[in-house]
């Protein structure tokens, strides 16, 4: 398009010089000019040409005068950019200090000094110099309007250096502005990953995946082990029934294990009990029984229901261990003997002949309880790896 109004310019001009050449020819004009007593006379054409070069003639002038000027500036931005590319490379190549010294050298007269700053602030860094990173990003900032790439450097120094506070803080500010920086985006995560803010990683991720900072198995997967990681994490039973009431029912059968280990240890007994007894109506699952067998509460309820677990299930060791450890509970001892000694024939380990030796005890069958204590001893010791010579 530019070619096309460039040709049309030059047809025009053409054919206007085609127009006017021969009525100038045919009357050029007269001009006289009275100069210190002296008559000049020239055609019109010939005093337009006079007027050209007169201006071509200053235009030059103008330049040669200004050429020294420029050539001391192009110099001057030579060797900036020099002592910035000097600087750059000793940094690639991990020389510190030489990097530091050459690039605050090359901010002194660039005509994009923050960026020398910034680059000056991550080699103070990996000298272990904080203070100085950020003495120069303070004055990187003095030469700009927008502080936007500065504060992202500040957050990003703040991040490698620990200070994961003072980093988030800033990003948040940064992130008010700014939702959808993609920088932002990924150093909050990285941010929130080691602070284990497991809830504001999912809120990040949606943003995070339509910016392309991670694809769909990555989000998937980041998403999965945030939310473990919450339940595993949670510090008391509000905090772990709001995250698990954020979950659907079908997400909830996938992070049981990692709630009813939390319920254990945040004092959740009875919203672990009620998720425990909904989900073995369902599909029955040993690892649960097992969790029942741990809760400290509500004894008589747990006894009736692994009871009733028991005849659905009669030959179900996990069954059979939890029975009796909640008729050892119960002081049942009689009870407690014949479960754990069907547990028993199923399979002999140290937990069984330790729950075994404590019923004997409990018994007054000293000459048993010896048995199986040492039985369970033998099985703890085959456990252990033994040092090969």
């Amino acid at each position: 398009m530019k070619k096309f109004v460039v040709t049309i310019i030059v047809l025009v001009l053409l054919m206007a010089a085609a127009w006017l050449t021969p009525l100038l020819l045919k009357n050029p004009g007269l001009l006289q000019l009275e100069i210190l007593g002296y008559q000049v006379q020239m055609t019109a054409i010939t005093a337009a040409v006079l007027v050209l070069a007169l201006l071509v003639t200053l235009w030059l002038l103008w330049g040669l005068l200004k050429a020294p000027q420029k050539l001391v500036r192009k110099v001057s931005d030579y060797r900036q950019q020099k002592q910035f590319d000097q600087g750059l490379l000793a940094f690639s190549e991990g020389h510190w200090q030489k990097a530091e010294k050459l690039l605050l050298k090359s901010a002194e007269k660039s005509k994009n000094p923050q960026l020398s700053y910034m680059a000056a602030a991550r080699a103070a860094l990996a000298q272990q110099n904080l203070e100085s990173a950020m003495s120069h990003l303070d004055a990187a900032e003095q030469t700009v309007d927008n502080p936007l790439t500065i504060d992202l450097t500040r957050c990003e120094i703040w991040l490698k250096s620990g200070h994961l506070q003072q980093a988030r803080d800033l990003l948040e500010t940064i992130l008010s502005s700014y939702p959808n920086n993609p920088r932002a985006v990924r150093m909050m995560l990285q941010v929130s990953e080691q602070q284990k803010d497991y809830q504001r990683i999912k809120n990040l991720l949606p943003k995070a995946h339509k910016l392309s900072l991670v694809d769909k198995l990555q989000n998937e997967t980041m998403r999965d082990q945030a939310t473990r990681d919450g339940l595993t994490h949670a510090i008391d039973e509000q905090q772990l029934l709001a995250l698990w009431s954020e979950l659907s029912r079908k997400q909830q059968k996938f992070y049981l294990y990692e709630f009813c280990e939390s319920g254990l240890r945040v004092g959740a007994y009875q919203a672990v009990t009620d998720e425990i007894e909904r989900a073995q109506k369902y599909h029955f699952d040993d690892q649960l029984v097992h969790y029942w067998s741990q809760l400290p509460h509500n004894l008589n309820h747990r006894l009736k229901i692994a009871e009733k677990w028991h005849v659905q299930h009669p030959k179900n060791r996990s069954v059979l261990l939890c029975l009796g450890q909640l008729y050892m509970a119960k002081k049942q001892w009689g009870d407690a003997k014949e479960a754990l000694q069907k547990a028993l024939i199923l399979q002999s380990d140290a937990t069984v002949n330790q729950l075994l030796a404590e019923t004997y005890q409990q018994l007054d069958e000293p000459e048993l309880a010896l048995e199986h204590y040492s039985q369970a001893s033998q099985s703890k010791a085959s456990l252990v790896p033994t040092d090969k010579a």
